[in-house]
């Protein structure tokens, strides 16, 4: 049975393996949505999720797991409420400065359905996303995540083994605090490119930034997401579950020419500075 979107399906109610101390009470939830990949051929990227792996301080770790793992289709996650993978959950104490996915590396029910077309999908250890929560001993405290899955930054595909590879590029943001970026796009594409197939926003930390693709060099975009058509005259796209700051907004209309670790020449355009305050939503239409 798949996990359903925005509810606590009873194949997610989780225990912390160990973890449990006398006396603690602090409580941890978190949430998982995703940003869409790349190519928009995608339809489903299924993997088996197991639960999350933190990291505190001292370098020590902690992990919290369901009772088994639960095959999830990703781009399930794109659009509406994130999935809740703990609610009320304990950790032990200590300061926690890193947050990362969990997976059942078990290659026969992770895929990728591309067009008519489903491939095996290798599951990678990623990144820790940057965290900042501490939980004490004898105290009473309450931390609240939603994890955004980037997939464009961390789903690739290798031609030689017909195999896709997904290192989980995630970002971590405390779920009532996090803000928005959204507005229409009403940019005309140059020939032979179309907001349909390639249109693309990426967010940069910070106001100037000089935008740059995925290859591993200079400014790397913080999040990015797809531009989804909304009518004959206008389409629109939404940065969701972001730490408020200031930031670049970049449109490329060729997004889906984007390939990880490869420089590849996006030709942004509509380069413009955003600011965003906690729990808000900023609107910025690109024309």
């Amino acid at each position: 049975m798949r996990p359903e979107v925005g509810r606590h399906p009873t194949a997610l109610l989780a225990i912390a393996l160990g973890l449990f101390l006398a006396g603690c009470e602090a409580r941890f939830t978190a949430d998982l949505g995703t940003d869409a990949p790349a190519d928009p051929d995608i339809s489903s990227v299924e993997a088996s999720v197991l639960g999350l792996d933190f990291r505190r301080d001292d370098g020590t770790k902690a992990t919290l797991e369901f009772r088994s793992s639960e095959l999830v289709d990703l781009m399930d996650l794109e659009d509406g409420d994130p999935l809740r993978l703990f609610t009320d959950e304990q950790l032990p104490a200590g300061r926690y400065t890193g947050v990362r996915l969990l997976f059942d590396e078990d290659e026969d029910r992770n895929t990728v359905t591309a067009g008519n077309d489903e491939f095996p999908l290798l599951l990678a250890a990623g990144e820790y996303a940057a965290v900042d929560f501490l939980v004490e001993d004898e105290e009473s405290s309450q931390e609240r995540l939603t994890l955004m899955l980037d997939l464009r930054q961390s789903l690739s595909f290798d031609e030689a083994s017909g195999r896709y590879t997904l290192a989980p590029r995630l970002r971590a943001t405390r779920t009532d605090d996090a803000a928005r970026i959204e507005g229409t796009v009403t940019a005309v594409c140059p020939v032979g490119t179309s907001l349909t197939t390639g249109g693309a926003v990426y967010l940069y930390s910070g106001a100037n930034v000089t935008p740059d693709d995925l290859d591993g060099a200079a400014a790397e975009p913080f999040a990015t997401t797809r531009v989804v058509a909304q009518d004959f005259t206008a389409s629109r796209y939404a940065l969701r579950f972001l730490p408020a700051g200031a930031y670049t907004l970049a449109l490329t209309c060729r997004g889906n020419e984007d390939l990880l670790d490869t420089n590849d020449n996006l030709a942004f355009r509509n380069v413009v500075n955003v600011e965003v305050d906690a729990d808000d939503v900023a609107q910025r239409n690109l024309d």
